[in-house]
């Protein structure tokens, strides 16, 4: 009876560790998007959408700017002049939303707003027009 308990308790343990994904390129990061404006040290004003991730994963590869102990929850989605991903994100505002998240890492600088910088990324859908 004790093993049985022993063996239970073991998996109870190890299972969380073991359910944890890591995030690697093109893997989907889903969760609520927010829009707003940020100004940076040298008081340029950065417009910021940003996902909070409803299900944060470490990185799978090494990020010396990673918090080892906890992993990246806000993804500043870069937009630069891509005025098609800027109106489509303007349309999701306050929405739940995923994104394929192809080239990205922790935030490094003053520019970089949340957790982790998503530099090259798309919808898991076509735009609808």
């Amino acid at each position: 009876m004790r093993r049985a308990v022993l063996a239970l308790l073991v998996c109870l343990i190890a299972a969380p560790s073991l359910a944890q994904e890591t995030l690697k390129p093109g893997d989907t990061i889903s969760g609520k998007l927010r829009f707003f404006q940020h100004q940076h040290p040298n008081g340029t004003w950065i417009n910021v959408y940003q996902l909070t991730a409803d299900n944060p994963r470490k990185f799978a590869k090494d990020d010396e700017f990673c918090d080892p102990d906890k992993p990246p929850k806000t993804f500043h989605l870069l937009v630069m002049n891509d005025k098609a991903k800027k109106k489509q994100l303007d349309r999701l505002l306050g929405k739940a939303v995923t994104v394929v998240a192809e080239d990205f890492f922790c935030s490094q600088t003053a520019w970089h707003i949340g957790d982790a910088v998503v530099i090259k990324w798309h919808f898991t859908e076509p735009a609808k027009r």
